[in-house]
């Protein structure tokens, strides 16, 4: 096996089917390795923002630690706060979010070094000023301990980052040779200054070890040269403002970096405090603006939480000058400076809810609701829970619902469709997909789900994957319901369509074939009675036969009107509805108004249910409406019979209890697929609206 061929950054899927094939032992190494690559990712994780932690803390802590300063000293603006702080912060966290990309791993793993040893630097530097106020003389060990870290912060952040950038060394034997001799150099020559100040006083011996220092810049220097002649157009942009800020740097170190200005001075320079924000914004502008690792989200969290850091830290810096200016005339009383960190600690605390606040915010806005799971799935149940939708709509509300959760610009559901596979709604542009989701309920595969990245390359983390196979399963739940709601709706609908007509035909066929003999039969059984002497029993017999028969013939005449209403099958819906309404009366009848524009060929399912729903809905307001005018439409629309029935009587009771009358209409209109709503009129009265699909 290739050494390192599964290492943390290897496929678990892949390395899990490769593990199953041929081997021992295959199921337990199957869920053995991928759990180990989660375990190192974890580490990793943990080892670089560990790392991060430990450099910002020191610095903040040798910052505090020069609270009893000299004024003198600064007010000349001390060089290991001046130059070390920016460093610190901006190489440790600016290397430990670029770390997680494969490209990025070489400048981010020496940018979080130097961070590291900046922020060690300004640790010593602030013990080393500490214990000379406390305890007096002059602690060298201390004072070689920060030069040693500065130099190599610096030393290093100048020879090795530029040979290192954008995507690790230079190919070739040759420029990985010069640069282990490069920071090789660097690191002698830090050793030999340090350890023999403040001593030595032959300022040759400082010149040659910084001319040994200065060797390696110039490999950085003719590393970042060859980088720019290789590379193609967008190479030379992502370089340029990285390449233009590190020899602005070298050219500075070389003119001020003397033996002379060491042993005296402690030069500042703005230049050098400023050097490592200008590296990080130069990174961050190759990224933005010329797509350098295609790694914009990290921008966006490093505003998130880089943000939040610098908000915090202004406020416990600002809080802390505050008090001692408050209680203190005198900056450098060092039984003022404990009680303003105690007093810039209690602020930071009492600001944590709203900084809480302002990062599920923040995180909302740039990574989506992925904080917020429950939300999320309420919104979705929230959405579909009325019931109206139909099924694309439902459809678009779930993708919809999916893109805005994980803020992913494209998101696409694709279902089964016999042997086939169909989109059914895409929201955003169709794209290819970062993550494929597969749709299973109870054994059955009914389709996926296809999330596009939010960012070209950019795969979702586990939070992501956990909220997605939540979003996953209720959608397999949600689209398994529609279908099964699809095919009831179907089956009712053939099973009316069958009803009716069996009922058409059985009051054909009672109203054609069996009334008619029974008609018949009393006929003859009147003309034997006829023929019979009056007043006989058999001439009895004959005229009560003939009386019976007659009436079991009307009796069957009225059960097949009864099993198909005459006005719908002879006239169709418009003139049944008008000859129904010419036949209402009572003491206070409304003015009824009716229309209807829906054309004659309604499936005799849906005509004899909208019949049936608007007489019952007439009948209501004739006996307990008490209005002056009612209004009944009928259209079809979109597919769908839309009936409306408004009169301005007295309106329902609220709540209302659903009578048999009621319950009966929306019982019918949701046999046959529909929708039915009883509201109030927002002039008073009563509204009653229903949808029924015309076509099954």
């Amino acid at each position: 096996m290739t050494p390192g061929k599964y290492g943390p950054d290897c496929d678990v899927m892949t390395a899990s089917k490769l593990n199953v094939v041929g081997m021992p032992g295959a199921t337990t190494l199957a869920i053995a390795e991928p759990v180990a690559v989660a375990k190192s990712r974890s580490l990793a994780l943990a080892l670089r923002f560990g790392i991060t932690g430990v450099a910002v803390a020191s610095a903040v802590v040798g910052w505090l630690l020069f609270g009893d300063a000299d004024p003198a000293l600064w007010s000349n603006g001390y060089w290991a706060v001046r130059e070390l702080l920016p460093a610190a912060i901006a190489f440790s966290i600016g290397g430990a979010l670029l770390l997680k990309y494969r490209e990025a791993r070489w400048p981010a793993g020496a940018m979080l070094i130097c961070g590291l040893l900046a922020g060690l630097a300004l640790l010593f530097a602030g013990l080393w000023w500490a214990t000379m106020m406390a305890q007096g003389g002059f602690p060298r060990a201390l004072w070689i301990a920060n030069g040693i870290a500065t130099d190599l912060s610096f030393g290093l952040a100048l020879t090795v980052l530029p040979q290192l950038y954008p995507d690790g060394p230079l190919p070739g034997r040759l420029w990985k040779v010069l640069l282990g001799v490069s920071a090789g150099l660097v690191v002698i020559a830090t050793l030999k200054n340090e350890y023999n100040f403040p001593t030595v006083n032959d300022l040759a011996e400082w010149y040659f070890w910084s001319t040994v220092a200065g060797l390696g810049w110039l490999i950085a220097l003719a590393s970042l040269v060859v980088r720019w002649r290789r590379g193609n157009r967008v190479l030379r942009r992502q370089i340029l403002g990285f390449a233009a800020v590190t020899m602005i740097v070298i050219a500075v170190s070389f003119l001020t970096t003397t033996a002379y200005q060491r042993l005296h001075y402690f030069e500042p320079t703005v230049i050098f405090a400023l050097w490592p924000l200008a590296v990080v914004i130069s990174i961050a502008v190759a990224v933005l603006q010329y797509h350098l690792y295609d790694v914009r989200l990290v921008i966006r969290r490093a505003v998130v939480y880089g943000g939040l850091s610098v908000g915090l830290t202004a406020v416990f810096v600002a809080v802390y000058f505050a008090v001692l200016t408050a209680l203190s005339g005198q900056v450098v009383t060092t039984r003022y400076r404990w009680i303003a960190v105690i007093v810039a600690v209690s602020a930071v605390l009492a600001a944590e809810p709203l900084r809480r606040h302002i990062q599920v915010r923040l995180e909302r806005r740039f990574l989506g609701e992925r904080g917020d799971p429950l939300g999320v799935l309420a919104r979705l149940h929230a959405a579909l829970s009325s019931g109206d939708e139909d099924d694309d709509s439902a459809y678009d509300t779930i993708t919809r619902t999916v893109a805005r959760a994980v803020l992913s610009p494209s998101v696409a559901l694709a279902l089964h469709r016999g042997p086939q596979i169909e989109t059914v709604s895409v929201t955003g542009v169709d794209q290819d997909a970062a993550l494929v989701l597969p749709l299973v309920y109870r054994g059955e595969r009914l389709g996926e789900l296809r999330v596009g990245p939010r960012t070209p390359g950019e795969s979702y983390g586990r939070v992501d994957r956990a909220l997605l196979d939540q979003l996953a399963n209720e959608t397999s739940a949600l689209v398994y319901a529609l279908r099964r709601d699809s095919e009831l709706q179907s089956t009712r609908r053939q099973t009316l369509d069958a009803l009716v007509q069996e009922r058409a035909r059985l009051g054909r066929d009672l109203h054609d074939g069996i009334a008619p003999l029974l008609a018949g039969a009393g006929l003859t059984a009147e003309a034997l009675r006829k023929g019979m002497t009056p007043g006989t029993a058999d001439e009895q017999d004959a005229g009560r036969l003939a009386s019976r028969l007659r009436d079991a013939a009307t009796q069957i005449r009225r059960l097949a009107h009864d099993l198909q209403p005459a006005p719908l099958e002879d006239r169709g819906l418009q003139p049944a509805l008008a000859d129904y309404i010419a036949t209402l009366d009572g003491p206070e009848m409304p003015r009824i108004r009716l229309r209807v524009d829906a054309p004659e060929w309604l499936p005799a399912a849906v005509a004899q249910g909208a019949y049936l729903v608007v007489l019952e809905a007439l009948n209501n307001v004739v006996r307990h409406a008490r209005a002056s005018h009612c209004d009944v439409t009928v259209t079809v629309k979109s597919g769908e019979l839309m009936l409306r029935v408004a009169d301005n009587g007295v309106g329902l009771a609220q709540p209302y209890v659903s009578g048999i009358g009621i319950t009966s209409m929306r019982s019918r209109v949701q046999a046959l697929g529909g929708g039915f709503t009883l509201d109030a009129a927002v002039d008073g009265g009563t509204l009653l609206q229903a949808r029924i699909p015309v076509e099954s």
